[in-house]
């Protein structure tokens, strides 16, 4: 069942159930639209569909289109309050849509009247459907509301999708093309299409669908590349999801031994192989450690060695970008990611997400945020939308506790500074990325002399030594590195008490990675 037939069914019973009040939330107004008008006609309802600028107005489904034909307007029914004193006055059932009713909220007038009109459709199957963006009821009407939310087109949605613009192109070029768009796609290229376009809404599939065929005159499985690009740059218009290019694989490494062992021993659990052998999709992995160990590139490597797609949600902008709006954003943020999804989901430093306490002064948001946050690692569809979350958090001990419990993630693994094995692979990983030979350095020499540096410090070393040769217009050799990491204080000289205390935690609560 698609995500529209389910919604449509849970709609109809949510009507039959006698809910007067039921909040849709979705950007897409055609399709709410086209669902509510659908749910109308299943249950033989007469439609009304209420917007500002039009008021109440008759609606009946139009199968094939993007929302539903409007008939005959009720004169002088723009404002709220006199739409809602209209419907109060109606006789029989009715089904009734608000666009965008929720920024009226702010009068108590409008809120006294819809909650009447909620005591009116009681017991009948009368159902006033609130839809739009960021929907929050006042707290007198929730009791009497359910909440609902149009989750974005599957595979099999965005495949009709496909075919049904391809036949809309072929037949007629829109922007004065003479005759139509050629059409150069089989069966398993339209599945190809859809899937590049998993995670958008039908609307901005539809028109990245129509701007690549216009681009060139033809739709065909060579546009594959256009349409991520734009769905790349639909994905971060939201200003929550970055998407982000993964490093080439594990090798990247220099170390962490058990994690790529971990990693490795998963690379084809996503697929239907894993699901037929019994095995869910792995949920996730929270990276832990001394700041500059790796954890960020970690991330980076395992989505590179599983070849998938990599969003990172930046939780230094999530507060920030919730000011004077709600938690919802971050729910459509999370529902992109499954739509996406086969996909990594990056989130570093989560404890600037998830870190307790905090003040009231937001009015509850920051818990809410909190709230939706960890119900959606809970209870997230792992089997129909794998989303793999990997979080990273240098200040583990500001995590709530139910963070760190099995369900949210796999494994806690635990990142150390590095021993002298690992400082040798490090500094061969930075010497060979700019241009060098490690043989031709001591790495043991290196090794021995950077004890208690991070990566991020070993790297910072290797890019200093690189300046100063440059400087000195010498060749870069072993002394100069070794100049430079006698002139450098890493953090576990700097701050060594913060650091013994991190790894302190780490050796009791978390795996070696």
């Amino acid at each position: 069942m698609s995500p529209s037939d389910s919604l449509r069914r849970e709609l109809t019973l949510l009507v039959l159930s006698r809910y007067p009040l039921v909040v849709l939330e979705s950007p897409e107004e055609g399709r709410v639209e086209d669902l509510v008008a659908r749910v109308a006609a299943d249950l033989s309802l007469p439609l009304l569909v209420w917007s500002s600028s039009t008021g109440l107005a008759r609606g009946t489904a139009s199968p094939g289109s993007s929302g539903a034909a409007r008939g005959g307007r009720l004169a002088e029914t723009e404002e709220p309050e006199r739409a809602l004193a209209t419907l109060a006055g109606m006789a029989g059932e009715v089904l009734v849509l608000f666009q965008d009713l929720h920024p009226y909220f702010d009068r108590p007038e409008v809120v006294r009247r819809l909650r009447d009109l909620g005591r009116s459709f009681a017991g009948s199957r009368s159902t006033a459907v609130l839809a739009g963006v960021g929907v929050e009821l006042p707290s007198s009407l929730i009791s009497d509301a359910a909440r609902l939310e149009l989750a974005l087109p599957d595979q099999r949605e965005l495949e009709h999708l496909v075919r049904r613009t391809a036949a809309e192109l072929a037949a007629h070029a829109p922007g004065g093309r003479p005759g139509g768009v050629e059409i150069d796609l089989d069966g398993n290229q339209v599945a190809s299409l859809a899937r590049a376009l998993l995670g958008l809404h039908r609307d901005e599939a539809r028109r990245l669908l129509y701007q690549a065929a216009l681009a060139d005159g033809r739709l065909s499985v060579d546009d594959l590349e256009r349409l991520l690009q734009g769905k790349r740059q639909r994905v971060e218009a939201g200003g929550l999801l970055q998407w982000v290019e993964p490093v080439g694989g594990l090798d990247v490494l220099g170390g962490a031994a058990n994690l790529k062992r971990w990693v490795e021993r998963r690379c084809d659990a996503f697929g239907e192989t894993a699901r037929r052998f019994g095995l869910e999709p792995p949920k996730g992995l929270l990276l832990t450690g001394v700041p500059g160990t790796g954890k960020s590139l970690a991330c980076r490597a395992v989505a590179g060695a599983w070849n998938l797609p990599l969003l990172s949600l930046d939780p230094g902008r999530l507060f920030d970008k919730f000011i004077g709006e709600t938690e919802s954003n971050l729910r459509r943020a999370l529902a992109t990611a499954e739509g996406v999804a086969p996909a990594v989901l990056w989130i570093d430093e989560i404890e600037k997400a998830l870190a307790e306490g905090g003040a009231s002064a937001d009015g509850g948001l920051a818990q809410r945020i909190r709230g939706t946050l960890l119900t959606w690692m809970q209870e997230r569809p792992v089997d129909r939308a794998p989303v793999f979350v990997m979080a990273t958090a240098n200040e583990v001990e500001r995590l709530p506790v139910e963070l760190l419990r099995r369900g949210r993630f796999d494994e806690v693994f635990f990142f150390d500074l590095p021993v002298a094995a690992d400082r040798e692979r490090i500094f061969a990983l930075h010497l060979t990325r700019r241009g060098r030979k490690p043989e031709t350095f001591d790495l043991p020499a290196l090794a021995r002399a950077s004890e208690g540096f991070s990566g991020a410090e070993i790297e910072g070393v290797v890019v200093a030594a690189l300046y100063s040769a440059f400087s000195a217009r010498r060749p870069l050799a072993t002394e100069i590195v070794l100049e430079e990491i006698a002139a450098t204080r890493p953090l576990a000289r700097l701050r060594p008490e913060a650091v013994e205390r991190v790894r302190a935690w780490g050796q009791n609560h978390a795996r070696p990675a």
